[in-house]
């Protein structure tokens, strides 16, 4: 019995689901809900029933919802690997929400194995190893398959304009092929960005040089940003950093500061973080004998916050110095012609006439089509998370290539 692939929600923007089959074993690569807008969709929802695919073991990509969201689903018999810092950024989500269920499967080191990059794990005859990519969540991977008969290249989500970026060509070129001689036979790559064929990405660099612009004038800001977005809070936090200003959160955003400055930023003063604070306004700061607002106003602030009123008691104390709000997050959420169009959260960056200042966490048409141009995979390219298969026929890729494009899952 020869290698079989599986996929499982493709054809959408997250929720998707690869399994990897051999006469021996079966792994999962991911396992998350789809994304706002789509629950309820008749179909929409990958649907795996582990009774009869009996899965040895599934693998996570990295941490956010659409990749792992439904992983207490998985029959507890079945081993979970993702990366250390992944899991521990689902710890402090799922223990700020009190779900001690999840909480004991993310803490349990029997069935949660740790990832590391370049150090494979082997389910019977296959082999996984998993590699460093640049996404907007910190941790991420790309994963080497290797059956007895073929060798796959499962991206993940990836992309080359945040900070981490630049080695993504070097770990392709380098680690997984071998400086060519490791061929790859199927690519599975995301195409998240397909739908905005064209669309130049906003690099976190460019992001971090406009804030620091605005800070010039602005030392009061608001900021609608993910709190697991390492990248984009590191630009934030940095911009204002030059200006004295430190960033503040509540618990669980704080928790995720900590986690990224513990772990991210002992390799690198980028992810350091070593200004942020948990919002405690009327907290007395030991030897400087005034409050955390006190010091806040004098000293400026980024203040991490989501679009929900509870927060606007937060802008309403500082209403007299006219801080700013910034949006930092997909432009779809505010659009009323999008699935995941969220009319409480556009009506909240509405009223305080919020500045959109973001990047994408994906990879734009041309570093798609130089992926695939590089790994030259000999036998297929089956584009996932994406809603346009059909357009990865037309990407600058080579016309023998283009014949390896798999548009159905069947």
């Amino acid at each position: 019995m020869g290698t079989k692939i599986k996929v499982l929600r493709g054809d959408q923007i997250g929720g998707c689901v690869v399994l990897v089959s051999t006469g021996q074993a079966k792994i999962c690569i991911d396992f998350g809900e789809n994304l706002p807008g789509q629950e309820g969709e008749e179909g929409k929802r990958a649907e795996i029933h582990w009774d009869d695919e009996k899965v040895d073991a599934v693998f996570f990509t990295h941490y956010h919802g659409d990749h792992m969201g439904r992983f207490m689903e998985i029959p507890a018999h079945v081993p979970l690997y993702m990366g250390s810092v992944s899991r521990q950024v689902l710890v402090n989500i799922n223990r700020a929400l009190h779900r001690e269920a999840e909480l004991a499967v993310l803490l349990d080191e029997d069935r949660v194995g740790c990832l590391k990059a370049d150090c494979p794990v082997e389910v019977g005859d296959i082999r996984v190893t998993p590699y460093l990519v640049d996404h907007s969540a910190y941790d991420a991977y790309m994963f080497l398959i290797e059956t007895p008969d073929k060798t796959i290249l499962h991206t993940g989500d990836y992309r080359n304009h945040g900070y981490r970026g630049k080695a993504l060509f070097d770990v392709i070129g380098k680690y997984i092929l071998c400086h060519g001689k490791r061929p790859v036979d199927i690519l599975i790559t995301e195409g998240t960005m397909m739908n905005r064929m064209g669309e130049k990405a906003y690099s976190e660099a460019g992001l971090f040089q406009e804030a620091k612009e605005l800070f010039k004038d602005h030392r009061h800001v608001f900021l609608l940003c993910s709190s697991t977005n390492l990248d984009s809070l590191a630009s934030f936090y940095h911009a204002g950093a030059i200006y004295g200003m430190g960033m503040y959160g509540n618990s669980y955003v704080y928790s995720q500061l900590k986690t990224f400055r513990e772990t991210a930023g002992r390799a690198t003063p980028l992810y350091d973080f070593k200004y942020a604070y948990e919002v405690r306004f009327d907290f007395v700061l030991p030897g400087v004998g005034m409050t955390q607002e006190e010091w806040m106003r004098k000293n400026g602030f980024v203040t991490v916050i989501k679009g929900e009123p509870g927060y606007e008691k937060w802008i309403k104390r500082f209403v007299d110095l006219k801080p700013i709000v910034i949006y930092s997050m997909w432009k779809g959420y505010l659009d009323p012609g999008q699935k995941a169009y969220d009319k409480k959260l556009h009506d909240f960056v509405r009223k305080y006439h919020a500045i959109p200042m973001h990047t994408s966490g994906h990879a734009p048409a041309e570093v798609i089509e130089e992926v695939i141009n590089r790994v030259s995979p000999r036998e297929a390219i089956i584009p996932i998370h994406t809603e346009n298969r059909e357009g990865f026929l037309n990407l600058k890729i080579k016309e023998e290539l283009k014949g390896r494009i798999r548009l159905s899952y069947e």
